[in-house]
Order: C-alpha cells, then structure tokens, then sequence
C-alpha cells in the first residue's frame, strides 16, 4: 500500500533531543487534526484542544527534555484519548459521544480549567502526568462504544435545535493515498526521514500540514467536497467512493493514528474495538490483558470485557507505550507487574503472573533486528477452529503468508486440530459475546436516568425539540411524573443501537430467559476460555506460547455520507466474529496489518484485492511482552508502516 511515512514514538523522541521541540511537533499535530476536521472531514475528533493548551503542556516536556529529566519515552509525544475516558482538567465530562450525557449539569460549568481535582480516570494520570505525554483532543468513537463502523455516533435525528449533530468517522486511508500520490512520499520512500519529518514539522500549516503544492492541495480538497457534499452520485461513483468505515468503536483513535495526529491514542476494547479498526485503517491496535489497565474512570459498557488498550503506528510504538504504561515500570529492573492500590482504583484490575517462563517478561528491547532467528523456540499455533468458511480467499492466504513469515524467523508453527480448540465454540462465540455485553450493558447504563446521572430531560420541554408527533408518547398517559421524565430521558439521550443492546440485555435477564440465554452464554465464554487456556499449558505436541489468527474477516465499507452504512445492524456484528473470541478469555491480543505487492491500493469496499489485512497475535494472560516481541517480527517487513 503507497501511503506517506509515519513518524514513530521512537523517531520522534530522536528528533526532540536535538532537532526540534515538543511545541513544534504538538502543534504539527494540532494543524494535522485541524486539517483533518476541515479539510479532509475525518470527523476523528469530538474534541481538540487549543493551541494554548497544547503549548503549555508541550512547554512543561520541552523543560524538562532539555534539563535531561524526560518522564518516559512518551513525554512532549502527542497522543489522543477517547470519549468515554474522564481526563480530568482537559474533557471534564466523558460523554461517550451519547447525547444523554453531552448536555449532563453534573459537572459544573464553572469548574476551573486548571483544577485538578475534575474527574480524572487512571489512564489518563498515568499518560499525562507520569509519562509526560501532551494530550491533542478527545477522539470520536460509536455511541458507549456499541457498534463497529464508527457510524453509531449518538442520535442524528431529533438534537439540539432539530440540527444534525453528529457525522460518521470516515478513512484516512484513501486519503493519504492520494496525498502520497500528489507529493511523491509513498512508502517506498528512499530520502533521509529524519529530515523529510523535520522539514514538515517545521513548515506544518494549519491549512496545509502535508507540504502540498496549491495545485495539489485546491485539488484534494475539491475531491473531498465532491464525495461528502454531493448526493446524486451515480452507482458507478459509489463503487468507487473513498468514504470508507474506519471500524469500530474506536474509530476515532485509528483514524487520528492513521492520519497521523495522533502517535498514541487511548482506547477501549470489549470486542474486538481496537484491533478491528487498526485492522481497517492498517495500524496497530493492542489490547492487553483484561485487568492490567486500570478502568477507573471509563465510562463502563461491559464491566467483565472492557478493556483499556490504544492504537500507534507500528508494532515498535506498541512496545514502547505498553512498558511506559503498564505498572512493572515503576519499579525499574522489576520482571513482574506490582500491585498497587493507591495508583489503581479499579477494583476489578488484576495482575497476572509468569506460569512458566522466566523469560516471560523480556523486553521486546531486546529484539535484535540482525539476528537471523528471532523467534528460535517461540512455538505459535494456528488454530482449525478459526478457518471459517466465511473467510475470503485474501484473508487466508495472508494468514498462510503471516505464519510462514515468523517460521522463516526461527518460531515452530503448530497446526492445533479441532479436537483442542473446537470451531463451534468459535462460532457460538458471537452470539454469546452480544448476550453477555447487552446484559451488561443493561445494568450500567441504567443510571443514567436524568435523576442520577445523565440529561435533565423535561417532557415538556421545547429546548430538545421532542414532540409526540415524532415520538411516540402515548404509553406516558399511564406512567407517574418520574416516570414520564425517566423514559423520556432514556428515548431522547440513547441512540437506537443502545436503546437496541439495553432493550436485548433486559430481556436476557428477565426470569423466563435468564436460564435459557444468559446462562448458556456464560457456559460458552466458559468453555471457549478454558479451551483457549489449555493450548498454552504445553501439556502435549500442540501446546503454544502464541497464536496467530486473523483480526477481521470483512474489509472496509462504503459509507454514504447522508445515510451512513448499508448494513443492518445484526449483520454488522460479524465483524468482530474473530476479535470477541479473545475478549471473552481476557487474553492479551496485538492486530498488526499484513499485505504484500497485490494489495496495494485501497479505493474502496467492494474489492478485497484492494485492502491490507490484519492478523493478530495472542497469547496467555500476561504474556504481552511475547505477543509484541512476535507483532514486531511480523511487521518489521511489511511496508505499510515506517
């Protein structure tokens, strides 16, 4: 695929040690998000901050940079977090992109700015205040996270003031493509990158960050004013649209790594929400081991899935951004992760220990990059259970090219039959997944009833713009006053995806299914965890320490931009079929894009041909350290990233 280079975490560190400073990298990015809002219409961005407020971060890393005393490796780096995390002083109120939480009086208008006491979740301190990090803006994301598109973003049809509100995340991909196109920086690049990224810091414009000619640039921007203005498109022109899905939920942090102004972005996962959007937009998305992230101060879906993890561009920035993340750094030389209540206040955060390597929690550091066999005495599975007929030939033979690619770097490959992992506890995966999230998602968002949480919604209230000509009302005539206002908050601030996934999570609790559907669903997650487990015990010929599967078997879709996607909502849940089987055993998972010379163009949805691929790694509980030491090998050579 022939897309402009991206700057790494580790490049950019290099860079801000002598070349440039973290004021002029924070505010390319700044101009990159701006151009990506206006110009290029990403929609990646629910909020960024001002130039005022990055500078003053960025000015705190450039100190303490030039003084020799840098927190980590992430400080003066630009990273993004997403809407549903609180991080305090910047985005007081997370809203989840949810219009039942966007107009909360909860939090005071007149909190300070410079207030630290604002609701601040673990994520965010650990980013920004002990990793030094400059927070750019709060990337978009699918309503509470539920959906897998990026479209699901809140209600389109009754907001404030009858206008519409919210837009579906778009691409970059095409887009960069084209840019790489118009000024010969394709990924086959052979100039120094260094002084290609400090020469673009260094002129970045707001309406200009990429260095296009004015030809090349009056032309990009005709381009995207014709797809997402124009509405008489014929047939032909849709097949050919670059307005394509970013996946989801996480659309906004793929889609601000993708574009590139973001180095870091902060994310959730609960099925498959990172890993399949960094599969569409041929990033790297990393969720690590439920519970070795703290939750505190996410706004909750599925409390027993979600997950903590975040999206860079290559398998290197992954490694770099889980040891400055997770806990075992604080006490340096320290192999295992250390447990400490007053930086955690996630009650549900747990800490998973080696089984039985000693080796288990070597740095990816120690990767080196002349060594012929990297992976000498890795043993990686690839599971029968997960070749579904479903697939599409492009995505098995990449996952074919993928494992013969690690085994020419020293890993044994490992067919594991179905006898030990069987394919119809992967297929009943889905379906167990959606009936456990929905329930859960029953019980958490049942607070927000505009009494203790959530919009103030008054029936009679003109300021939504909700009559009962657009609503239907009548079942009001039989409900008490707080009862009226409650249901009405909850129609008016959920948007139909999550009226849909509570009205399901209701009913699978209710008593005459709670045995037939939550029950059984449960015995499935159990019974596919504990299969999963069993293939890394080592207890026979076919016991692993890593497998490899795809991340996604679908590609990118066309969006149109007045009706989003043509895909009923039940169908859309496939995507994440080969994502949500790992979520439900809490494994540690790494989506790293995949392509070789015939997929290299990406147009639009309706060819394969046309997409990269993403393959994930995963492993045991706790062995993230292997699975981004193995990610690395299998991206090292793949050209998509630089």
């Amino acid at each position: 695929m022939n897309l402009p280079p991206r700057l790494t975490i580790a490049r950019a560190q290099r860079l801000l040690q002598s070349i440039i400073t973290s004021q002029q990298l924070c505010l390319h990015s700044l101009h990159l998000a701006s151009f990506g809002e206006n110009d290029l219409r990403l929609n990646a961005y629910t909020k960024v901050l001002s130039a005022a407020d990055i500078a003053q971060q960025a000015v705190a890393s450039d100190e303490r940079i030039k003084s020799g005393r840098a927190k980590s490796m992430l400080d003066g780096i630009p990273v993004t977090i997403k809407a549903n995390i609180a991080v305090g002083r910047w985005w007081e109120l997370p809203t989840a992109c949810s219009a039942i939480l966007s107009h909360d009086k909860s939090c005071s208008e007149n909190t300070s700015s410079v207030n630290d006491a604002v609701y601040e979740s673990d994520i965010a301190r650990k980013l920004l205040k002990e990793c030094g990090a400059v927070l750019i803006g709060i990337t978009n994301m699918d309503e509470f996270g539920m959906g897998s598109l990026g479209t699901n973003v809140g209600r389109k049809d009754h907001s404030v003031n009858n206008q519409q509100q919210y837009a579906p995340t778009y691409n970059p991909l095409p887009w960069m493509q084209r840019i790489a196109m118009l000024t010969g920086q394709g990924a086959n690049l052979n100039n120094d990158l260094d002084e290609l990224f400090t020469r673009k810091i260094l002129e970045s414009t707001s309406s200009n960050p990429h260095g296009l000619n004015d030809d090349a640039l009056q032309q990009l921007t005709e381009e995207v004013h014709y797809w997402t203005s124009s509405s008489n498109h014929t047939k032909a022109d849709k097949s050919q649209s670059p307005l394509l899905s970013p996946g989801g939920s996480s659309s906004g942090a793929a889609v601000a790594t993708a574009h590139g102004s973001s180095l870091l972005s902060i994310g959730t996962d609960t099925g498959g929400s990172l890993r399949l959007p960094a599969a569409w937009t041929s990033t790297v998305g990393f969720k690590p081991t439920y519970g070795s992230l703290s939750r505190y101060g996410v706004v909750s879906y599925a409390s027993s899935l979600d997950t903590v993890g975040f999206v860079t561009a290559s398998s290197e920035c992954a490694d770099i951004a889980w040891r400055c993340l997770s806990n075992d750094t604080a006490s340096p030389g320290n192999s295992r992760n250390v447990w400490n209540a007053q930086n955690c206040r996630d009650p549900t955060a747990r800490v998973y220990h080696t089984r039985r390597r000693t080796d288990s929690q070597t740095s990816a550091d120690e990767l080196n990059s002349n060594t012929r066999k990297p992976l000498e005495g890795l043993r990686i599975g690839i599971p029968s259970a997960f070749s579904l007929h479903e697939a599409p030939s492009l995505v098995s033979s990449m996952w074919s090219q993928g494992a013969n690619l690690l085994k020419s770097k020293g890993a044994t490959i490992v067919a594991i039959p179905e006898s030990k992992v069987s394919s119809q506890w992967v297929r009943l995966s889905c379906a167990a997944y959606y009936v456990l999230a929905c329930a859960e998602a029953s019980s958490n968002l049942s607070r927000y009833d505009g009494v203790r949480y959530g919009t103030d919604y008054k029936p009679d209230s003109t300021e939504f713009a909700i009559t009962p000509e657009n609503h239907n009302y009548s079942a009001f005539n039989d409900m008490t006053i707080l009862e009226e206002q409650i249901s009405a908050t909850r129609a008016y601030g959920f948007g139909e995806e999550v009226q849909r996934r509570v009205l399901t999570g209701t009913s699978v609790l209710s008593s005459d299914r709670f045995h037939t559907h939550y029950e059984a669903a449960a015995i499935v997650r159990a019974k596919l965890s504990q299969s999963l487990e069993n293939v890394f015990h080592h207890s026979d010929e076919y016991g692993v320490d890593l497998v490899l599967v795809p991340t996604a078997l679908s590609f990118p879709m066309v969006l149109d931009p007045n009706k989003g996607a043509e895909l009923d909502s039940t169908s859309a849940f496939a995507n994440d079929v080969m994502t949500i089987p790992i979520s439900l055993g809490g494994f540690p998972s790494v989506s790293v894009p995949f392509s070789n010379a015939s997929t290299d163009s990406l147009s639009s949805g309706t060819s394969p041909s046309n997409h990269v691929v993403g393959l994930q790694l995963f492993g045991p509980r706790g062995s993230e350290n292997y699975v981004l030491k193995a990610a690395r090998v299998l991206h090292r050579e793949d050209s998509i990233v630089n």
